[in-house]
C-alpha cells in the first residue's frame, strides 16, 4: 500500500469513526423535501381502540414501544405497515440475524408529542419519561454519570433509546445490569478490546493487502473487524446471553441505520446483543449487521442523538443527552492535513444534525467534552467523562423536577422547549 492509499484509507476511517449525521429527511422523485408524516394509526392503550382509527395518540405495545405500525411520509398510505421480520434468533451463536420489528423513525412536528388527552374524572398519572441517549464514542462515558445522577433523585424513566454507546449503555442498564458493572466495562478497557480486538493500524494494512490480493470467499458486507467478539462480549455481560429487546426491565430501543433504505429505524424485539452491535457498528471499522432484508450501520449515522426517535415512544416527557463537542472557531493551520479536514467536515454535519434533533427534546443534558476524545485507550477519560455526565445531570435537575411537576403541553412551541436546554 502507497503512503498515498494509506492516507486516504486513514482520512476515510477518521471521518466515519467521528461524522454521524442527523434524523431523517424525506424527499419525493423530484429531490425535493416532503413534510413529516401524518401520525400513527389506533390507539392500543384504549381497550375500544380499532385499526383504522385516526388518532393523535401515543402508541405503546405491552413493553411500552411502538407497535408493528409506522408512520407514512406524505403521500404514502399512512396505514402502510413498516417491514416487519421473521423468526428471532433463538442462541446467539446462529450467524442469521433475525429481528421482528424495527420501526422507521417518525418526525413530529418540532416541540409536539403525540399523546391522548386526558379523559374527564381521570385520575392524574405521572408523566412519563423517555431517555434519548446519544453517541460519542468515549465521551459516551458520561451518560453513565447522567443515570447516577438520575437514580439517585429518583427520576422515573419509562423508555430508554439509545444509538452506538448511548446504546450500549442504555441497553445494559435497561436489562438491569448494574451501573457499577457497566462502569467497570467500559474503564477496565474490556469493552473496547472487545470492540476492536486488534490494534486499528496493522489491521488497516491488512486491509490494504486484502484490496491488492483479494481473498476468496469474503464476506461481501465488508468491515476491518467483524463484530464477533463484541457480540460475545455483549452476550456473556447481559443478564441472559438469549436475551432479548422486548424484555428489558425499561423498555428500550437501539437505533440503527439501514444502508439499504438509508433510513434510521428503532430496533425494538430480537435479540438484545444484535440489536446493540448493530446500533454501534461504525463503517467501516466495524462490518455492517445484517437483520432480514437490512443491513444496519451505526445509528449515528442518521440519529446521532436519538430525541426524535424517544419522542416517538409517546413520552410525556424527553431528556436528551447530548455527548458532542459544540462547534467552534478552529486555527486555519489545522486544516492541512486529511485528518483535520475530515474532523472539520463531520463536525459541521453533526452540528446541523444536533440542532434538527435537540427540537425534539424538552430538557437536554449537555457535559462538557471538548477534551475528551471519540476514541481513547486511555481510562482516565471514561472517568471523566462520567464526572462530566454527573455534573450536567445536576445541572439540568431542576428543569426535570420542573417538568415532572407540571409537564410539557403537547402543544409547546420550540422556544419554551428551548429555555430548558443546558447548552
Amino acid at each position: 500500500m502507497t503512503r498515498k492509499n494509506f492516507l486516504s484509507l486513514s482520512a476515510v476511517l477518521s471521518l466515519s469513526m467521528m461524522m454521524t449525521v442527523g434524523c431523517p429527511v424525506y424527499a419525493d422523485d423530484a429531490g425535493a423535501p416532503i413534510p413529516p408524516g401524518e401520525l400513527m394509526k389506533g390507539d392500543p392503550n384504549k381497550e375500544n381502540a380499532k385499526p383504522g382509527d385516526t388518532l393523535e395518540s401515543k402508541v405503546t405495545t405491552g413493553n411500552g414501544l411502538p407497535p408493528q405500525v409506522q408512520a407514512a411520509p406524505d403521500g404514502l398510505d399512512p396505514a402502510t405497515k413498516p417491514m416487519t421480520t421473521g423468526a428471532v434468533l433463538s442462541t446467539p451463536a446462529e450467524t442469521a440475524e433475525k429481528a421482528s420489528e424495527a420501526t422507521l423513525i417518525h418526525e413530529h412536528e418540532p416541540g409536539k408529542s403525540p399523546t391522548l388527552p386526558e379523559a374527564a374524572g381521570a385520575p392524574k398519572r405521572r408523566p412519563t419519561v423517555a431517555l434519548a441517549l446519544g453517541g460519542g464514542g468515549a465521551r459516551g462515558g458520561a451518560h453513565i454519570g447522567v443515570l447516577k445522577v438520575l437514580k439517585e433523585n429518583n427520576i422515573p424513566i419509562d423508555y430508554i433509546v439509545g444509538n452506538s454507546m448511548g446504546a450500549i449503555i442504555g441497553g445494559f442498564y435497561a436489562a438491569g445490569v448494574p451501573l457499577d458493572d457497566i462502569r467497570r466495562m467500559i474503564q477496565d478497557g474490556s469493552m473496547r478490546k472487545a470492540y476492536t480486538p486488534m490494534p486499528l493500524a496493522p489491521k488497516v494494512v491488512l486491509a490494504g493487502l486484502q484490496k491488492l490480493w483479494p481473498f476468496k470467499g469474503s464476506n461481501p458486507y465488508a468491515g476491518l473487524f467483524t463484530g464477533k467478539s463484541f457480540r460475545k462480549y455483549l452476550t456473556k455481560k447481559l443478564p441472559r446471553p438469549d436475551m432479548q429487546v422486548q424484555d428489558t426491565k425499561i423498555p428500550f430501543s437501539a437505533v440503527a441505520t439501514n444502508l439499504v433504505d438509508g433510513q434510521a429505524y428503532r430496533i425494538s424485539d430480537g435479540p438484545l446483543a444484535i440489536a446493540i452491535q448493530a446500533s454501534s457498528a461504525i463503517s467501516p471499522l466495524i462490518k455492517p449487521v445484517p437483520i432480514d432484508d437490512k443491513i444496519y450501520i451505526d445509528g449515528g449515522v442518521r440519529a446521532n442523538l436519538p430525541a426524535s426517535a424517544a419522542r416517538d415512544t409517546g413520552a410525556d416527557i424527553v431528556i436528551a443527552v447530548l455527548v458532542d463537542e459544540p462547534m467552534q472557531q478552529i486555527p486555519a493551520r489545522k486544516f492541512k492535513s486529511y485528518k483535520g479536514i475530515a474532523s472539520r467536515m463531520a463536525d459541521i454535519v453533526l452540528a446541523i444534525a444536533d440542532e434538527r434533533q435537540l427540537q425534539f427534546a424538552d430538557v437536554v443534558i449537555n457535559p462538557d467534552v471538548t477534551t475528551i476524545p471519540v476514541l481513547t485507550k486511555k481510562t482516565f477519560y471514561a472517568k471523566k467523562a462520567e464526572l462530566s455526565g454527573e455534573l450536567a445531570a445536576r445541572k439540568a435537575l431542576p428543569a426535570i423536577l420542573e417538568d415532572l411537576k407540571n409537564p410539557p403541553k403537547a402543544d409547546a412551541s420550540v422556544a419554551a422547549a428551548r429555555k430548558k436546554f443546558n447548552i
